[in-house]
């Protein structure tokens, strides 16, 4: 232990110099008064006092001197994780400022998609039924199979949705593209080229389409569009459902399970306005599929 760097770490705190000071001028001022007065019982009284205050000063010293944490010290700790708090909720609220006084959008936040899924107030069990219900859906998405479709009770649901009036615009990746061919590079994709796996799962989702299709009237068919993009990279995974969108940003290098996903909602808000118009951006460029 070095003695020296402690002392010079407990006199540098001026509350830690008063308060050995206080025990020093009480000690030696009831010392000198024991010693002015003569009455044997005031010296007596006196006398412990100033025995008292001292042996207090002097064992709290020792004390903080050996490694013992001054009072002072734990103050200073208190204040310090106060002050951190303090700043931690100022800046949630300056969070909360923005999306109230900004029209944002942002309800929800989740760190990947895979944690999205799994909650049980908005995950991916609620948005299938959000699809399902309302009355116009839009959809960006890579390949739309994985979790989407291959689930065929999904397409159950969606198709009895169509038969209601639901209008549903799909876009998805051209599989012969060579956006399509730079994502499953970016994703690492083992299966390079023709058999890559995201271009099976494209053939996939659109036989599943087909094969559903055909199941509908033609007057309600037409409320099912799927368009191919081969113009433009996705930066996102974009679900809208009448006044909601849920946002998964892809990142590089990364599958989209750990994409961070944002639920916005409010068609007046900025987000809501600007994911919109990305969705009608890639849509207009995409390639309309017939059948």
């Amino acid at each position: 232990m070095n003695i020296n760097k402690q002392l010079k770490n407990l006199w540098s705190i001026p509350s830690y110099r008063i308060r050995l000071l206080f025990f020093v001028v009480l000690g030696t001022s009831a010392i000198l008064a024991s010693l002015l007065i003569e009455n044997p019982y005031w010296q007596g009284m006196l006398s412990n006092f100033a025995v008292t205050f001292i042996a207090v000063g002097l064992i709290d010293f020792i004390w903080d001197l050996l490694g013992g944490e001054p009072m002072e010290t734990n103050m200073i700790n208190s204040f310090v994780e106060v002050n951190n708090r303090i700043n931690t909720i100022n800046q949630s609220m300056s969070i909360v400022a923005d999306l109230a006084n900004h029209q944002i959008g942002l309800e929800r936040i989740w760190s990947t998609r895979r944690e999205w899924e799994k909650d049980p107030k908005d995950g991916l069990s609620v948005w299938k039924r959000r699809v399902c219900q309302a009355q116009q859906v839009d959809i960006v998405s890579n390949t739309f199979y994985t979790r989407w479709a291959n689930d065929e009770d999904f397409w159950g649901e969606l198709f009895n949705a169509l038969n209601r009036g639901t209008k549903f615009r799909l876009l998805i990746y051209n599989p012969n593209s060579d956006l399509l061919q730079l994502r499953s590079e970016n994703e690492d994709d083992p299966r390079i080229g023709e058999t890559s796996q995201m271009k099976m799962e494209i053939y996939s989702t659109l036989e599943k389409i087909s094969k559903n299709k055909e199941k509908l009237e033609k007057d309600i068919s037409k409320n099912f569009e799927v368009r191919l993009n081969s113009m433009f990279y996705q930066m996102a995974q974009i679900i809208r459902v009448d006044n909601k969108i849920l946002v998964a940003v892809y990142l590089s290098k990364k599958t989209g399970s750990k994409s961070p996903t944002l639920q916005i909602s409010g068609v007046d808000s900025a987000y809501f306005k600007t994911y919109a118009e990305q969705f009608e951006f890639l849509w207009e460029s995409g390639e309309k599929q017939e059948n």
